[in-house]
């Protein structure tokens, strides 16, 4: 198995030292550097969600061509201080990671758009335009570059509001009306069928989980009501993501002078349908796929603490209704049944052996499943002290999710960060991809920052 590296947030901390950096990370197994956003001085994201108090304004790396956003029709971005020596060394580290033979990838190469408002990012086609006339100007610029790597736009997985998103019952504004007529749906009927929903989840009949829950397709149905405009709403979450990502691959295709490989990051199989990912789809025309490995509980994004969020907002909606009954319904969604967890006590001691052998290897078995190389699946990972604010994944934590992983046929992973990784991570990482890192005086060492 080989990795890719994240470098996100902070270019300089890298560029200060990226010989040293190169060397340790190719003898760990790494033949990739996914970097960006493209912005000096980028804001660092602490744990709890602050933001250091006396951050630099950042500022992208690049002048913006403003031929490409006056062909395009779009209003080009503002120029950024110039920064001369930073982006002649940031150029110089790009060359030298390429003549190295690494793959590189920027992370968000849509970063640094002209400001257009409160638009949809979905719904509105100039907001799209802009998109890729930015990454048009990112790739030229950097002509060493591979590709890019999307991250959202998306529809919300989340029954209410966590840490910090919203629940996916606020997700049809009336800026996507038009978007629904153009892809063939009745915005109203969504609406209804949508509130529908939240007042079903907010008044489940106890009798009807327990012959429902857990079940198939059919008893799925059945317990949301036989609404087949619910199944519409569904249907037009994934249209319109999918809609989204070829427009903008075709549209980054027609006005670049050069091939690209282009990624995007759904979220993991359990909950990439929801949120509008058809990984099949997606498949046909995105050269990279990178789903969520995600596994953490509490904090946001991780597997455990979704299924704690949907358990728990349950049982507040419906009082008569016992985690195992929350549970069985969060399986009739998702398909999960986490191994030993009977109840929300039980997710706290969720990552057994047996969570990472079936739970781990379903979730990348089912990706890889719809490509023909399993080069093009390389998930994201994230590990260590507080990964995404969540509660800690150990070490050993990180090698059973790689062993499970490679079993199941993963050949390659993108692991976030850098900038936080820890030495055991590392470890465990260098060991399993490549050679196995020891701390040396005045050698490599990873960077543990107190950051998300």
């Amino acid at each position: 198995m080989k990795i890719w590296m994240d470098v996100m947030r902070d270019l300089e901390h890298v560029m200060d030292d990226y010989q040293r950096c190169f060397d340790a990370w190719q003898a760990g197994g790494v033949d990739g550097i996914v970097l960006g956003p493209m912005m000096f001085n980028a804001s660092k994201l602490l744990p709890t969600l602050k933001r250091p108090k006396d951050a630099l304004p950042p500022a992208a790396t690049y002048d913006p061509n403003p031929k490409i956003y006056e062909r395009l029709g779009v209003p080009a971005p503002e120029a950024p201080e110039p920064m001369p020596q930073r982006r002649a060394l940031l150029e110089k580290m790009l060359g030298h990671a390429k003549d190295r033979g690494m793959t590189l990838m920027i992370f968000q190469p849509m970063a640094g758009t002209a400001p257009m408002g409160e638009a949809h990012t979905l719904a509105d086609a100039r907001v799209r335009t802009s998109t890729i006339a930015r990454m048009v100007d990112t790739f030229e610029h950097y002509p060493m570059i591979d590709g890019g790597v999307m991250d959202r736009p998306e529809w919300s997985y989340e029954i209410a509001s966590g840490h910090v998103v919203q629940p996916l019952f606020d997700d049809l504004p009336a800026e996507v009306a038009p978007l629904c007529a153009r892809l063939g749906y009745d915005y109203e009927a969504l609406v209804a069928a949508k509130d529908r929903l939240h007042r079903r989840l907010c008044s489940l009949d106890v009798r009807r989980v327990r012959r429902h829950g857990g079940g198939g397709l059919f008893d799925s149905f059945s317990l949301l009501g036989r609404d087949p405009d619910l199944m519409a709403w569904f249907q037009f979450r994934v249209e319109s993501v999918t809609d989204y990502f070829r427009d903008v691959r075709q549209g980054v295709a027609s006005h670049l002078g050069h091939p690209i490989q282009l990624g995007v990051g759904p979220r993991t199989s359990a909950f990439a349908l929801l949120s509008g990912y058809d990984f099949a789809q997606l498949a046909e025309f995105m050269d990279v796929l990178l789903p969520k490995h995600y596994f953490w509980d509490r904090g946001f994004d991780g597997l455990v603490g979704t299924v704690r969020l949907y358990v728990r907002t349950l049982c507040d909606w419906n009082p008569g209704l016992t985690d195992a009954d929350a549970l069985a319904v969060v399986q009739s969604l998702f398909g999960l049944v986490l191994p030993g967890v009977t109840c929300r006590a039980d997710l706290d001691r969720a990552f057994t052996p047996e969570f990472f052998q079936r739970i781990v290897a379903s979730e990348t078995a089912r990706a890889l499943a719809v490509v023909d190389d399993p080069n093009r699946i390389v998930p994201w990972v994230d590990a260590g002290r507080f990964p995404h604010d969540g509660d800690p994944v150990s070490a050993n934590d990180l090698r059973q999710l790689l062993e499970a992983s490679a079993q199941a046929g993963l050949e390659r992973f993108l692991y976030h960060h850098h900038g936080n990784m820890t030495a055991g991570e590392w470890s465990v990482m260098s060991e399993m991809c490549g050679q196995r890192w020891e701390p040396e005086p005045d050698g490599y060492r990873p960077p543990d920052r107190f950051e998300l």
